[in-house]
């Protein structure tokens, strides 16, 4: 069985199914049991949780994207409403100066016909001459007045004219000048709005992409399940076609109440078999929780041996012992106490030796043989009875 390793990266599996191969270790029934290669699975395993973790890291790559992409969406909009507010009150702006252009042009309208309106009242016949003026006057003295506010009202309005030209002027002038803000506000808004049309189209796309990632994770996440499924019903036909259920926290182990990371509960499958107690996944020897190589490790502990921490996968395990000075015996030679190691299959699978019969075959107990994380062996939980032959035996 696999055992993850502190420095193993996430997507290995840290205990696989017990991998064992039939015509290598028998029951004590003495039944015949079909050659089984329980690790043909392991391949495709691999390779499915290699696409996974691919593709976990384009989704983070996406997801970055897709925070750029809303940031950069959300400093358009902010600059868009921030542009709008200018071109409303431009707007508004324009709009009074129209307004006031067109006061005035109606002032200089009125001023007009009134000059025309006080011309026609002074002189009933129209336009007359200096000379005719003095040919009517009575005297001098009428004649100097008539001409005095004939002047005095025509300049006055010339003068009123002169003001309202002026003014008007002025207006258009800055209308002008508010026209051609607008139009330049206006088109930058359009860029806004066209800069926003594509940040939102690549943040949809992105959107989409992300869907195709997670819904392929999530099948090779059931390809994944069906054949640990598979792998886990071969390898309980080299126990003679199953197994009893186990039990949860079986043998003493004091982790059996460790919950899935994935499901937040104790009972049901664990995908990858991470069961964390406390937040963490690790044992006090550095093997997941509810494993074979935690059971294994706890039982040597509570013998009061040593040299058995952070020895990997259950099929590293003889290497690792050997590499310690620690005693390693192949296909015989079992001692009660010992750590019975089946290597065969990707992970391999590790057990404890409760006993050893007389005539060479192997009591021993384990977890999470069936996948589940439960115990099996002598009280109760249908121990697995297997000769000597095949089996690595580590003497601690």
């Amino acid at each position: 069985m696999k055992q993850k390793t502190f420095k193993k990266i996430a997507w290995q599996k840290k205990l696989g199914t017990p991998l064992l191969v039939a015509g290598v270790l028998v029951l004590l029934t003495a039944a015949v049991v079909p050659q089984v290669t329980a690790d043909r699975f392991d391949d495709e395993i691999k390779q499915l949780q290699q696409q996974n973790s691919q593709s976990r890291n384009s989704l983070q790559e996406l997801q970055l994207q897709a925070s750029s992409f809303q940031n950069a969406i959300d400093l358009l909009n902010g600059q868009i409403t921030q542009l709008s507010a200018q071109i409303a009150a431009n707007q508004a702006e324009q709009a009074k100066l129209q307004t006031q252009i067109d006061e005035a042009q109606a002032e200089l309208d009125h001023q007009r016909s009134v000059l025309s309106a006080d011309i026609k009242a002074m002189y009933v016949d129209g336009d007359i001459t200096t000379l005719e003026m003095l040919a009517t006057s009575r005297n001098l003295s009428d004649f100097v007045d008539k001409e005095e506010y004939r002047n005095a009202v025509q300049s006055k309005i010339q003068e009123t004219l002169r003001r309202i030209n002026k003014l008007q002027a002025e207006l258009k002038d800055k209308k002008q000048d508010v026209d051609r803000l607008l139009a330049e506000q206006q088109s930058q808004q359009a860029q806004l709005d066209a800069n926003r049309a594509e940040q939102n189209r690549l943040l949809t796309m992105n959107v989409s992409q992300q869907n195709e990632y997670n819904n392929q994770i999530k099948a090779n996440n059931s390809k994944i399940s069906e054949l640990r499924r598979q792998q886990v019903i071969a390898n309980l036909a080299l126990f003679g076609g199953g197994v009893t259920p186990g039990i949860p926290g079986g043998g003493g182990y004091p982790w059996g109440n460790a919950y899935c990371v994935h499901t937040g509960q104790v009972g049901g499958d664990c995908y990858n078999y991470d069961w964390y107690f406390n937040s963490s996944a690790w044992d006090p020897w550095g093997y997941g929780f509810r494993n074979c190589t935690s059971w294994v490790a706890y039982k040597l502990a509570s013998d009061g041996k040593t040299g058995f921490t952070f020895m990997g996968n259950a099929n590293n395990w003889p290497a690792a012992a050997k590499a310690r000075g620690i005693s390693v015996s192949y296909g015989s030679g079992a001692r009660a106490g010992d750590a019975v190691v089946n290597p065969q299959g990707y992970y391999g699978h590790i057990m404890y030796a409760e006993a050893v019969t007389g005539d060479g075959r192997v009591v021993v107990s384990d977890y999470n043989r069936a996948g589940d994380g439960l115990y099996r062996g002598p009280d109760g939980g249908n121990p697995g009875v297997l000769n000597e032959s095949g089996l690595v035996f580590i003497h601690f």
